[in-house]
């Protein structure tokens, strides 16, 4: 019990010591300037999204398990003796980002799923703290029914801790309100500028860059849009809307009630 005391309490520490510092890097080299009103409306969000999410966790393990056990887990077996284990590791990586990239697509392309992805994207001022900005939901039904690199590999403790490290930096530090310039090698791995792109209000960057690490994925698969070295547009939804706690609880259904209003438009010409 102590012993998990303690390590809540380190994580709660390093936690808190990540967003500080990522506050500190916001406020010295800013992409944008983010009125205070968007950072907090961040911030509810995200609290209503791990506080939702985390009482419907038992229920979304439950469905997980029983999948799981319908189809099995680990299928592949990757050798992780000496270097080995450097190169199994190479190809969870890949196969997760491959993996996270097509449900990117898909959120991008189902209307359901936009309709709760789409608040993700509302963000009106992208910050480090965007990326803990989704639909409570999501979480629940991603991690209840697709439990799919559980499924294909069988993963050691210490290769997933090491996978969630690699991604850490690309991924969530991706929404980092703060100029990285990369030059030549933005394309190498995700960053700042790069997933800004996937962010902006402007029709030409719709649907690109969608790779949560490596925008070689993007590339591969016709969805880049390589930014120019000063190319940082305006983030958001259009028209923009700002989200408040009633919002980050019904989001969807406000959205899908527009899509189908919108589509019955279209069907009677």
């Amino acid at each position: 019990m102590q012993s998990d005391i303690a390590n809540a309490v380190f994580y709660a520490a390093v936690f808190l010591g990540i967003v500080y510092t990522s506050r500190i890097l916001e406020k010295r080299w800013p992409i944008a300037d983010v009125p205070y009103a968007e950072f907090r409306d961040d911030w509810l969000a995200v609290i209503v999204s791990l506080g939702l999410s985390s009482m419907l966790a038992p229920i979304a393990a439950i469905s997980a398990g029983k999948i799981a056990s319908y189809t099995g887990l680990g299928w592949i077996k990757l050798p992780t003796d000496g270097y080995w284990w450097y190169v199994s590791l190479a190809i969870i990586v890949v196969a997760f980002d491959l993996y996270k990239y097509t449900y990117h697509r898909l959120q991008h392309a189902i209307p359901f799923l936009w309709a709760m992805h789409s608040f993700h994207h509302s963000a009106n001022g992208v910050t480090f703290i965007t990326g803990g900005r989704h639909f409570w939901l999501e979480r629940v039904l991603s991690d209840a029914f697709l439990p799919i690199m559980a499924i294909l590999f069988r993963i050691p403790p210490d290769m997933v801790i090491a996978v969630g490290f690699i991604f850490f930096m690309p991924d969530a530090c991706a929404h980092l309100n703060v100029r990285i310039p990369l030059g030549r090698y933005v394309t190498w791995i995700n960053n700042p500028q790069w997933h800004r792109i996937h962010h902006s209000v402007l029709p030409e960057h719709r649907d690109k860059n969608f790779a949560a690490c490596f925008p070689f994925l993007d590339i591969l698969f016709g969805t880049a849009w390589i930014p120019k070295p000063d190319e940082y547009p305006a983030t958001g939804l259009v028209p923009a809307e700002r989200v408040d706690i009633i919002n980050s609880v019904i989001w969807p259904i406000r959205h899908l009630r527009h899509y189908w209003h919108r589509e019955s438009r279209n069907e009677l010409g």
